[in-house]
């Protein structure tokens, strides 16, 4: 493998790779891509102050994140089909986060299910959640991921109408691929990802399939999917989740002042500033 050096280096491999439905999926925003253009830029603004003649020979950058130790302040965020940009995707990367010792955040739309993670790991991880409009799923998912010994709950707030993603539509996305000649003949030049793939059987949302009654096959997942993200989200939901949730609570989606301090009024241990692309 070509020696990786940068992000960039990983990008040009990935798009190698990856079936162009799935690395579109994971390198391209909603509508007009506006926010995820926007998130780009304002990273490439943020600079760090360079102080000089000071004794780094002991330098560190472990810290601790909502109590837990970590070797640098950052944690792997909750990606949506991460088990399909590779095999056990989610596993995998949650192995990698425990072996460097950062936190991993499994997403409620994985391909790898809580309990996969969880078998495959020895560290709690993380667990992100969309509160549907059927409660009693997503209090079953607290439950999971209770049961699972994940050590936060990350609660995201900025998602109750799906973004239009006009690749994902043009590309015909769907998990797993549906056999298009156009397809095919993407995945017979992926080989690499092709046999990868024959080696799992996780290539459904892991934490939906065999969970919700009535969702047996593409179709109906796709229609119980969309149908459930919940306008109706407010801060009262969030009272609602940590009725049912007593360890760590993260807000995802914090983009405004004055829902910082309501998030502080509401006991989060800690927010995150996000915008869906």
């Amino acid at each position: 493998m070509t020696p990786i050096t940068c992000i960039a280096d990983l990008q040009a491999l990935a798009k190698r790779r990856v079936p162009k439905m799935f690395y579109d999926y994971a390198d391209t925003g909603s509508w007009t891509q506006s926010t995820y253009h926007d998130n780009e830029a304002a990273f490439q603004r943020q600079k760090l102050r360079q102080r000089v003649a000071v004794n780094i020979d002991n330098r560190s950058v472990k810290t601790k994140m909502i109590g837990e130790d970590v070797t640098m302040p950052l944690a792997l965020a909750p990606v949506g089909l991460t088990g399909m940009q590779h095999a056990d995707g989610e596993i995998l990367a949650a192995q990698a986060a425990e072996k460097f010792g950062v936190p991993f955040t499994l997403t409620t739309m994985s391909v790898c299910s809580i309990e996969d993670v969880a078998e495959y790991t020895s560290k709690p991880f993380w667990f992100q959640l969309y509160v549907m409009r059927d409660r009693g799923f997503s209090e079953s998912l607290m439950k999971r991921a209770y049961a699972a010994n994940c050590s936060a709950l990350c609660l995201t707030l900025d998602l109750q109408v799906l973004g239009q993603r006009h690749r994902d539509i043009k590309n015909g996305l769907s998990t797993p691929p549906n056999p298009t000649p156009r397809v095919l003949l993407d995945l017979a030049l992926k080989p690499r990802w092709c046999w990868n793939m024959l080696q799992t059987k996780r290539r459904q949302f892991g934490n939906i399939h065999g969970h919700v009654s009535g969702v047996d096959d593409m179709t109906s997942l796709a229609e119980w999917t969309n149908s459930q993200f919940d306008p109706t989200l407010d801060w009262s939901s969030v009272e609602w989740v940590k009725k049912h949730w007593d360890r760590k609570l993260i807000l995802k989606g914090i983009n405004d002042v004055e829902d910082a301090k309501i998030a502080a009024d509401v006991g989060a241990d800690a927010i995150v500033v996000s915008n869906h692309g």
